[in-house]
């Protein structure tokens, strides 16, 4: 049985690589295995694997299962990254359809992960295929699936990173395709930023594929269809085609309609400088596409999340409260910052506030850009500026972010209620100036007596 596995097994073939914030790996391995064989003991090594380590796959049987082990070989933790899902699954084949007879996931955590069992680092996953679920499968298979006389098998194993930083990767793509979404070409979706007379152009498949939100919007009758059937007079504003009702507008607004501190329109500033808005003529485009009108969230915040659904990568712009109060002599303001980081790379994506990305990542559903957001504010919280963010808006309205606010100032509660932000924080508070504060005093109080209980 050995020999004839060896000569009939498929090379594993990587079907599915996207970078999209991360890595997805999707690797299939056609198998030809006889599950009923009670000596069952088979092991196919895995070359061309996209990650750290020797892989092969291992299959046994036992009384009444069949084990299916994917090895990788001897690596340190977290080696792959430090939030990963691993999902193995494996399928019968028949009449070119594939069943799935059993699946098994492993949730985001560091991979390879530490075995506390083992007192050592995990070097394999374990798919166990109870042989009750074959029979079964054949059962209901109508007589296609016949476990006694099938070979043909196959496992799919998809391996997703989520990272909390933008890998080397990510920033190697967006050198080398910078500014895509600046032009039509044959993308299908116009941003249209009015009040910047401005326009990005994004892939639908794209946007359906990131976010459930354009997904349905997409779907919807609420993206305006435009047609270009043939050259017309040269104007910004004419429009031809199927107009659905009035387009609705894919921001990231305050629900109670008052501004978030942090936003990225001092960047929209700085950006239309150095860069005109370029208008696409309606009688250039030779492609029909669905237009957004975007009237609240800043062009710079869109052109970001953008390239990162593209390549992976975004760039940070530092929290304003993490820089001194500016002067005339002062030049670590964030507009200073930013003009410094955009100096040796201005056609990139200009830094962005990790408020403003995080709301739209909240408003599109995009949860690993999300992470990476929450991973940011972590990185920039210091013992002086966390009090001041405690109280801000984002505080009030997104769990996520309080809580990530609410856990530093926790860890180190000593040294931030001795300074002087926590002093200015706590002073507005008993001024009754900070809206809303009250609910988050309470929540901090909780968790401080919880960890010292």
């Amino acid at each position: 049985m050995a020999a004839l596995a060896a000569q009939n097994v498929v090379n594993p073939l990587l079907v599915k690589q996207t970078v999209e914030g991360s890595f997805h790996h999707t690797i299939t391995c056609d198998l030809d295995l006889d599950l009923m064989e009670p000596n069952l003991d088979e092991r196919f090594e895995l070359d061309g694997v996209p990650l750290a380590g020797t892989w092969m796959c291992d299959v046994n049987r036992r009384a009444d299962c069949v084990d299916i082990v994917l090895n990788f070989g001897a690596l340190s933790a977290g080696r792959w990254g430090p939030q990963i899902r691993v999902l193995l699954r494996f399928f019968y084949l028949t009449d070119g359809q594939q069943v799935l007879l059993e699946e098994v996931a492993w949730g985001r955590d560091p991979a390879p992960r530490l075995d506390p069992e083992l007192g050592g680092v995990c070097n394999s996953y374990l798919l166990d295929i109870p042989l009750g679920k074959v029979n079964d499968a054949a059962a209901a298979s109508s007589s296609a699936f016949n476990p006694v006389e099938h070979r043909a098998y196959r496992l799919i194993i998809d391996i997703h990173s989520r990272p909390t930083k933008p890998t080397l990767e990510a920033e190697r793509l967006i050198r080398r395709m910078p500014d895509t979404d600046l032009s039509a070409f044959t993308h299908n979706v116009r941003l249209f930023f009015p009040r910047h007379d401005a326009d990005l152009w994004p892939e639908s498949s794209v946007l359906s594929r990131a976010s459930p939100y354009f997904r349905t919007l997409l779907a919807s009758d609420f993206a305006e269809s435009v047609t270009v059937p043939q050259k017309r007079k040269r104007t910004a504003s004419a429009t031809t085609g199927t107009a659905a009702p009035a387009p609705t507008d894919a921001d990231a607004a305050d629900p109670d309609g008052q501004g978030f501190e942090d936003s990225d329109n001092e960047t929209d500033k700085l950006y239309f400088e150095k860069h005109p808005a370029l208008q696409h003529k309606r009688d250039e485009l030779q492609h029909p596409f669905k237009e957004i009108k975007i009237t609240a969230t800043a062009f710079t915040t869109y052109r970001a999340v953008l390239a990162y659904l593209r390549t992976g990568f975004i760039a940070f712009a530092p929290l304003s409260s993490t820089l001194p109060v500016p002067d005339e002599t002062d030049i670590s303001t964030r507009k200073s910052r930013i003009e410094a980081a955009i100096s040796a790379r201005s056609s990139l994506p200009y830094p962005v506030s990790p408020k403003s990305i995080y709301r739209l990542a909240h408003l599109l559903e995009i949860a690993p850009l999300q992470t990476l957001c929450l991973a940011n504010l972590s990185k920039q919280l210091t013992i002086n500026c966390a009090p001041a963010e405690l109280f801000t808006d984002m505080c009030v309205c997104y769990d996520a972010w309080r809580n990530v606010v609410l856990d530093y100032i926790v860890k180190n509660c000593d040294a931030v209620t001795k300074s002087a932000g926590w002093t200015e924080a706590t002073s507005r508070v008993e001024r009754d100036e900070v809206p809303r504060a009250g609910p988050i005093m309470l929540e901090l109080f909780k968790r401080k007596v919880l960890k010292t209980a």
